[in-house]
């Protein structure tokens, strides 16, 4: 299995939250740019991560996006609110 992980430049070590466009964008490019450049079975099997500010708020959101299989978390780990972004995504 491939992971690969999202996040952009301008939201690293920020609270910045890409909006639901950009991330579906971000995610489908991933996509065409495996396909293109590996092959079809390859992108057909990625797991995309989203690694931008993801928080017990912002989660059944960014989760529900189509083209997004998870979340990279960070320090958000380290906090209460992780649990209910684990609940979010097995749900």
């Amino acid at each position: 299995m491939v992971v690969i992980a999202y996040e952009p430049i301008w939201a690293i070590n920020t609270t910045k939250l890409c909006s639901q466009d950009q991330t579906s964008e971000a995610m489908r490019l991933i996509y065409v740019w495996v396909n293109d450049n590996v092959n079809a079975e390859c992108a057909s099997k990625i797991k995309r991560l989203y690694a931008g500010p993801v928080t017990e708020t912002n989660a059944e959101t960014l989760i529900k996006l189509h083209n997004v299989d998870g979340f990279l978390i960070g320090s958000m780990s380290c906090k209460p609110g992780f649990r209910k972004i684990f609940e979010i995504v097995l749900a």
